[in-house]
């Protein structure tokens, strides 16, 4: 018996040109990653992106002659309480915030939820702070209304404790009041057993709602943007002299728009693939589909021998697929108010 991790591997979103004020931090998420096995072929991989849904749709193939029971684990990316960032998270107020679901050939299947929280200093080892935490009745999401309302609730020397011990922040506002802000990390995933059977197939599907990077406004198009930030653009999106020209014609419409009734703005999802490949061999038949949502939006991602499939979609194909990098896609968005 083997044990098979099947793990969503997160990062940060890389920083762009934007405000804090008005700019959100995405939680960048990907797929599947395995232990390091031979015995378990990934026949082919199908992903889908778009700003409502991230589908993944796997075949496996189990190379040899006994069954292989694995426990397949679904972690969560990390949400941390940030003073600097707001985060996009699809539903805060639940244990499955992505909205992560599963699907074992065709049919869907439950997992169980842990959760735990950290205090995360740089250069010193996590701090497992769950027990304390729920002690206290407060919710282990350091973002929801629930925990600062929890945090009302205790008495002040008990916050000032929290304080001492890093746990809270106390800001001070202008006008005099207190703040105490979370600076714990949630750490959350979902696993179950699974089998796969004595040389046979197995398809997995894994669907959730992904957390967008935004910013209220363009940054790409406008022509403050020095040549380090376009560097950035490309080397992240692939951006080309055509993109980067429509991006200017709409940023010159956003601006030229005195009654603000037509907007144009940034977002970006990501997902984190070069972390998996654990599994035997290269990814047989790997195919990308990318869909921009709106005809209007502009979109630009990197890829090989991308085709436009549909009015919003995009297709990439790929046999024996080793992913060199992540995928990041950035989509311009414009619109008219009401």
């Amino acid at each position: 018996m083997r044990t098979l991790w099947l793990a969503l591997a997160l990062a940060a979103t890389a920083s762009l040109p934007a405000r804090a004020d008005d700019s959100s931090a995405a939680l960048a998420a990907g797929g599947l990653v395995l232990e390091k096995t031979d015995k378990i072929a990934l026949a082919s991989e199908e992903l889908y992106l778009s700003e409502k849904a991230v589908r993944i749709d796997y075949r496996f193939r189990n190379l040899t002659d006994a069954d292989i029971e694995t426990t397949i684990a679904f972690p969560m990316p990390d949400v941390t309480g940030d003073r600097e960032m707001l985060t996009a998270i699809p539903d805060p107020a639940h244990d499955n915030f992505l909205k992560f679901a599963t699907e074992v050939d065709g049919r869907p299947v439950e997992s169980q939820v842990e959760q735990r929280a950290f205090l995360i200093r740089n250069g010193a080892p996590p701090v497992e702070i769950t027990d304390r935490l729920k002690g206290l009745g407060i919710p282990l999401m350091p973002t929801v209304e629930a925990t600062e309302e929890a945090l009302r609730r205790l008495g002040e020397r008990r916050r000032l404790a929290l304080a001492a011990d890093g746990i809270l922040e106390r800001q001070v506002h202008k006008d005099g009041t207190i703040a105490d802000v979370p600076l714990w990390t949630l750490k959350s995933k979902f696993w179950r057993r699974q089998v796969f059977p004595a040389g046979r197939e197995v398809t997995v599907r894994q669907s959730y709602v992904p957390s967008l990077g935004s910013l209220s406004s363009l940054s790409y198009g406008a022509p403050n943007v020095d040549p380090a930030q376009k560097a950035q653009y490309a080397t992240r999106y692939c951006t080309e002299p055509a993109f980067e020209k429509a991006a200017q014609a709409l940023y010159r419409r956003a601006s030229a728009d005195g009654s603000r009734s037509f907007q144009a703005y940034e977002q970006y999802l990501s997902y984190v693939i070069t972390s998996g490949g654990n599994w035997a061999g290269p990814i047989g038949t790997f195919k990308l589909v990318v869909d921009k949502g709106d005809p209007a939006t502009l979109i630009a991602f990197c890829g090989t021998n991308v085709k436009k499939t549909g009015p919003t979609t995009f297709e990439m194909v790929v046999k024996d697929y080793v992913p060199q990098r992540d995928i990041d896609v950035l989509l311009l968005k414009s619109g008219t108010n009401g």
